[in-house]
């Protein structure tokens, strides 16, 4: 028998530090829409998905989109076309891998 992989998971305190944000930046991000941390009761949890979203969103943030902005194209576009990913980021992004893209 074969064991599959878990994806690991994190409370917000662990993926902010992992991010080394503060955790009112992973909550005003859920606010806007831009991550969906999985939820248990009071408590959210990070995927490594997640945090590889997160860290794409950080980046977009201080090249000068807006929060807002992001938002608003996501609703058009998926992630790696918004963030203009370059296809050695896209090869190790796993949501665009699970979504069966494959790199050219």
């Amino acid at each position: 028998m074969q064991c599959q992989a878990h994806p690991s998971i994190y409370r917000i305190s662990a993926a902010a530090d992992m991010l080394d944000l503060h955790p009112r930046t992973l909550r005003n991000y859920e606010k806007a829409g831009l991550v969906t941390p999985s939820r248990k009761g009071k408590w959210r949890y990070y995927s490594t998905d997640d945090i590889a979203w997160i860290r794409c969103l950080f980046g977009m943030i201080h090249s000068g989109i807006t929060i807002a902005s992001i938002g608003k194209l996501l609703h058009y576009a998926p992630c790696w076309e918004v963030a203009d990913c370059a296809m050695e980021k896209r090869e190790q992004c796993p949501v665009y891998l699970r979504r069966g893209k494959k790199p050219r």
